[in-house]
């Protein structure tokens, strides 16, 4: 049984699932190539906005499996607030069954995500929890969704409680609080009107920014809690986040202004920060407790938006209540097309198979022909050749950077061994130069290592395994000027750790690494310049190398440098560990 899920949210994303296994996913950014790939257009004479569907994901999902649109059994979407994404779909999607396309029941949104989060763990039962800016309406309130606690077991999934918030957001949860706290800082991805997005921030709130400055930040008890946690809810208003950031910044935030640059050198700017990490992790610990009061189950599901705050996710992970914890690697909306497809199996066509998503590596593979077509393209900027695994290795340890383009494209926002940008942990001056020069982003920022499965425990506090980047444990004392690349300001680095049965050439990547230096992980960060998605294709991949400052890319077999190229001033191999 063929199911396809859509995302019609932000983050527009398409699924292919068989028989309840993915063989194939992607995010829409990556092949329209604009951040978020949100899917608005402004048609007719009142410029009324239509939201599209994602066509070349849908496209790219048949293509790789090589069926056609009518080949499908399902067609599920999903979108926030009030959905219609059937309505959507029914209008723009060539398929000969209109009664193949379906929705979710509402409200939707929280139970896409559920459905998503659980069906992905491989766990035969699951405490849930659902944590994001927005959900669905609930119908007959009109109030909306803010976080939900579900008992998963075997192939169903029961709500056990759910908060929503006013429908005025006066009041809201804790995604759209972080939000608050992340328009004052600044941090926005600018697209469509000055108006638009959360808070009239005129775009995209990034805050991931926000969790990186935290560390900056001092604690303020001073400022008072925010947060009233009362049972299963979670109550902040934005009357008082207004009022609370307004006495704060009369009181200390004179000459601040988030719109000038380098705005977040301010130690107010970093408070901020930390007072917005605060909170969310005391209203996340308060939820994941309240689900296993409510289950009795020893493992979670955590999905959301909120959920890819990898600090919070260790605290949940080093103080329990949970045994085993599995956090989706997209486990922000455009996680929810793996969710709606997940329901058309299960719930609507009866399904029973059970699969595990071991890794977000859920895009297509390119051939060699293809890697080569878009070298050729390039011939007269580059040289390549064919390399293997340990000349990469010799590489890295040299201290040169290196686009690493290996199998299919990670869904979600962490490049995790297939579309990364590597570099050597052990060199003091190379977190500065891969922020400054390479990849033109704030110097605060903190970069996560790739580690050795088998090896982690010797230099991390682990408390259980990280595959995807979305634990925050300490850096070993010990370990920590080994590595200072990946040691953030408080001592913690967002480690994944590298399985040889999962990604077997990044494992011998690391591995050769290990030989050489005696360090069993690299710097990982996502192959993509600051403002665009990360790269998708061979020509992507071919275009980032050629207009940023790495020296290598390894597309394949091949090992490709750049012709003529003069090293910039101050890069680390010009002053060796």
């Amino acid at each position: 049984m063929l199911t396809m899920g859509i995302n019609l949210s932000h983050n527009r994303s398409v699924c292919l699932m068989r028989d309840g296994e993915v063989i194939v996913a992607v995010e829409e950014e990556r092949l329209d190539r604009i951040k978020h790939s949100e899917g608005f257009l402004v048609v007719g004479y009142f410029d009324r906005l239509s939201k599209t569907l994602p066509m070349k994901g849908i496209t790219y999902c048949l293509d790789a499996a090589g069926i056609g649109i009518d080949d499908l059994d399902l067609v599920i979407g999903n979108r926030p607030l009030n959905d219609g994404s059937a309505r959507r779909i029914l209008r723009d999607l060539p398929i000969k069954d209109k009664s193949k396309v379906r929705e979710l029941p509402q409200p939707s949104h929280h139970l896409a995500h559920a459905y998503s989060g659980y069906f992905s763990s491989g766990f035969d039962e699951a405490a849930v929890v659902v944590v994001d800016g927005i959900g669905s309406r609930v119908p007959g309130s009109g109030r909306v969704e803010k976080h939900a606690i579900y008992r998963a077991r075997g192939t169903e999934i029961e709500l056990l409680s759910a908060a929503s918030f006013a429908p005025d957001y006066s009041e809201f949860g804790l995604g759209l609080m972080y939000e608050f706290f992340t328009a004052k800082l600044g941090f926005i991805t600018r697209w469509g009107h000055e108006s638009w997005g959360s808070f009239g921030s005129g775009g995209y709130l990034e805050a991931g920014k926000t969790m990186g400055l935290a560390s900056y930040g001092r604690p303020r008890p001073d400022w008072g809690p925010l947060l009233r946690c009362e049972g299963d809810d979670i109550i902040v208003t934005l009357p008082e986040l207004e009022d609370a950031y307004r006495r704060w910044h009369e009181a200390e935030g004179q000459g601040y202004d988030p719109a000038s640059r380098q705005s977040w050198e301010s130690q107010f700017a970093k408070d901020i920060a930390r007072k917005a990490q605060d909170e969310v992790e005391a209203g996340l610990m308060h939820l994941v407790r309240r689900a296993h009061e409510l289950t009795g189950s020893r493992r979670l599901c955590l999905v959301g938006g909120v959920a890819l705050n990898s600090v919070a996710n260790q605290r949940i992970a080093a103080e329990g209540p949970f045994e085993e914890i599995f956090i989706l690697p997209p486990a922000g909306d455009e996680g929810v097309s793996i969710g709606c497809a997940a329901y058309g199996y299960y719930e609507l066509l009866g399904g029973t198979n059970r699969a595990t998503v071991e890794t977000p590596a859920l895009g297509r593979g390119y051939s060699r022909d293809e890697v080569l077509r878009a070298l050729k393209e390039s011939s007269g900027e580059t040289a390549y050749h064919e390399a293997d695994i340990p000349e990469v290795a010799e590489l890295l340890a040299a201290h040169r950077t290196i686009g690493w383009f290996q199998g299919g494209s990670e869904m979600g926002p962490r490049a995790l061994g297939h579309r990364s940008m590597l570099a050597d942990p052990r060199h003091p001056d190379m977190r500065d130069y891969l922020n400054i020069v390479v990849k033109h982003r704030e110097p605060f920022r903190p970069y996560a290592p790739s580690v050795l499965y088998e090896r982690a425990g010797e230099w991390f506090d682990l408390a259980i395994d990280s595959p995807h980047m979305l634990l925050c444990p300490l850096v070993r004392p010990e370990c920590r000027d080994r590595v200072p690349a990946i040691t953030h300001v408080d001592g913690t680095a967002r480690v994944q750790t590298v399985r040889e049965s999962v990604n077997p050439r990044y494992h011998k990547l690391i591995s050769s690494f290990h030989r050489i230096t005696g360090v069993p992980m690299v710097l990982n960060t996502s192959f993509n310049d600051a403002g665009e998605p990360i790269v998708e294709s061979p020509a992507d991949a071919v275009r980032t190398f050629l207009r940023t400052e790495l020296d290598h890319l390894y597309i394949g077999p091949y090992l490709v440098s750049k012709r003529d190229r003069v090293m910039p001033a101050g890069h680390p191999a010009s002053r060796p560990v």
